[in-house]
C-alpha cells in the first residue's frame, strides 16, 4: 500500500454527523493488482458454481451482468493482507472505534454494457434484526464515473435521519429498497485506488454500467462486535478478530 493516509477529526467528524468520507488515490499498483486479480479468479469460481446448478442467477448475482461474490476473502492468496491491513485498521478507529471485527467482504462487479443498478438501501437493511452499526469500505478497484456505475450517498444531514428504515425486497432483482424518493445524494466519481467509506445507515445506490468495461468495487464490512441473530450463539456472517483495544490482532495473529 501507499503510505497510509492521516485521518484527521473532520473525517470522524463527516462519519459520525453525515455517514460517509472518502479517501481519494490511497492504493498501489500491486494493491490495485492484487484486488483485480482475485476478482477475476472469483467470477470464473461463480461461474462454474452457476455451471454445476445450471442457472444464471446466484441470490443478487446475474452472469455477465452483475456479481456480488461475499466472504471469499480467504480462498486467494494475499487478499486477507489488504483487508486487514494497516490502513482498514486506521479506518476503523476513526469510524467504529478501537474494537473491530470483519464482518463482511464482498466483490461487486457489473459487466460491461450490461450492468444492473443496485437500489437505494441501507447495508443494515438487509439483516433484519437489531445491532450495532458497521463501517463499510467501498474500494474503487477500477476508476468510477457516472457512466459504469459508482456508488452514490445519501449524506445524514440531506435524508434527515441517522436511523434504520423498513426495507422491501424486489422479488426480481433480489435487492432490498429503503429509499425511493427524488433525493440525488453525493456521486462518488474517484479514481482506482480510492475508498468511499459510510456508516450501515447510510443510504447508498449505484446505477448501471453503460461503458465496455467491467466495472469492480471491493467492499469489507467492519464491526466492532460480533453480529449475531438475537438468541443465537452463532456469527450471523463472519466475525474474524482484527482489532483488539486498537491493536491489529488479526496481523500478530497471522505472523504467530
Amino acid at each position: 500500500m501507499l503510505n497510509t493516509p492521516t485521518l484527521t477529526p473532520a473525517h470522524a467528524r463527516q462519519y459520525h454527523e453525515e455517514g460517509y468520507f472518502i479517501l481519494d488515490s490511497v492504493l498501489s499498483s500491486a494493491d490495485l493488482d492484487l484486488l483485480r486479480n482475485a476478482c477475476d479468479t472469483l467470477i470464473n469460481s461463480m461461474h462454474q458454481e452457476m455451471d454445476r446448478l445450471d442457472t444464471n442467477h446466484i441470490h443478487i448475482s446475474h452472469r455477465n451482468e452483475r456479481y456480488h461474490i461475499a466472504k471469499q476473502y480467504n480462498l486467494v492468496p494475499h487478499l486477507d493482507k489488504f483487508v486487514f491491513s494497516n490502513l482498514m485498521a486506521e479506518i476503523c478507529r476513526a469510524t467504529i472505534g478501537p474494537s473491530a471485527f470483519l464482518f463482511y467482504d464482498q466483490y461487486v462487479a457489473k459487466a460491461k454494457q450490461k450492468g444492473r443498478p443496485f437500489s437505494w438501501h441501507q447495508d443494515s437493511g438487509y439483516l433484519g434484526f437489531p445491532h450495532e452499526p458497521y463501517v463499510t469500505v467501498w474500494t474503487a478497484v477500477d476508476d468510477m464515473t457516472v457512466e459504469n456505475g459508482t456508488v452514490s450517498l445519501l449524506p445524514f444531514s440531506t435524508i434527515g435521519s441517522q436511523e434504520l428504515r423498513p426495507h422491501v425486497r424486489d422479488p426480481e432483482s433480489g435487492d432490498k429498497i429503503g429509499y425511493t424518493g427524488e433525493l440525488q445524494g453525493i456521486t462518488a466519481i474517484v479514481p482506482a485506488g480510492s475508498m468511499v467509506v459510510f456508516s450501515s445507515l447510510s443510504f447508498h445506490r449505484s446505477g448501471p454500467n453503460t461503458t465496455n468495461n467491467m466495472r469492480r468495487a471491493y467492499v469489507t464490512q467492519y464491526s466492532p462486535a460480533a453480529i449475531s441473530k438475537p438468541g443465537c450463539n452463532e456469527p450471523f456472517h463472519l466475525a474474524v478478530p482484527f482489532l483488539h483495544n486498537g491493536v491489529n490482532v488479526y496481523l500478530h495473529n497471522a505472523d504467530a
